[in-house]
């Protein structure tokens, strides 16, 4: 108690207050506060600014009253639709992968016979160009698929670095398909065929949709900060509310 009555003048985070919150809702399940003390109490917890003010909101509850759930997103919530949709769309983009190597693989013929006839894939530079661009891009492709699955699943569970990883994706992607598109349109450049550039544009318009969705506001808390170690945490409001 002492070094509980201690800590009561340091002041209140996000975190004490929710997890005040929830004690007060445990207590209200339980029939120990009424609708209208828990509205009230609430009310103050959220405007309480140090420790000693949550705790007296807890005083006349049994001490260990724990919340139903742990401060921040519940596990196994529901992702906001945003994410949800975002995340559909990293799956379609997994599928997009492999049709774009199916693309690539289908007009290859084409491509060969366009580029023998220009002056740059002359002689055996066409050999040169399939073993260091083609060959190594649809060896990737299965990788590149499972990481848009991966960042899917990652995305819809909430992970912060989940979208850090996936704007990254999203800029190799940007790269690849701005070289697709000079390669189209540049007479000197590596020759592609307007089913490439279909398959590729189509890919990076999913990934830009999904960039944008995973940062709207409303998609913001769910990507929850993980909480601080224990030694931390105890050094907050804890300790005092449970006094």
């Amino acid at each position: 108690m002492p070094a509980a009555l201690g800590r009561g003048h340091l002041r209140a985070g996000h975190a004490d207050r929710e997890q005040v919150v929830g004690v007060l809702k445990t207590a209200f399940v339980q029939g120990r506060l009424g609708k209208d003390e828990l509205t009230a109490r609430v009310g103050q917890a959220l405007a309480a600014r140090t420790c000693a003010d949550l705790a007296g909101l807890t005083a006349d509850l049994p001490a260990g009253l724990a919340p139903a759930q742990p401060p921040g997103r519940p596990a196994g919530a529901r992702a906001p639709r945003p994410v949800w949709i975002a995340a559909w769309l990293m799956c379609v983009g997994a599928v997009l992968t492999l049709a774009d190597a199916a693309t690539v693989l289908i007009t290859l013929p084409g491509v060969r016979s366009a580029a023998v006839q220009d002056v740059d894939f002359a002689g055996g530079r066409w050999h040169i160009f399939v073993l260091t661009v083609i060959v190594p891009a649809l060896a990737s492709t299965p990788i590149v698929a499972g990481v848009w699955l991966w960042l899917a699943w990652a995305n819809r569970r909430g992970y912060a670095w989940a979208r850090s990883a996936f704007m990254a994706l999203f800029g190799v992607l940007t790269i690849g398909w701005i070289f697709v598109l000079g390669a189209s349109s540049g007479a000197a450049a590596a020759p592609s065929t307007s089913r490439d550039l279909l398959a590729t544009t189509a890919l990076w318009l999913v990934g830009l949709v999904a960039t944008t969705l995973i940062f709207t506001q409303r998609a913001h808390p769910h990507y929850a900060v993980s909480q601080p170690p224990a030694d931390v945490r105890g050094r907050g409001c804890a300790d005092t509310v449970r006094g």
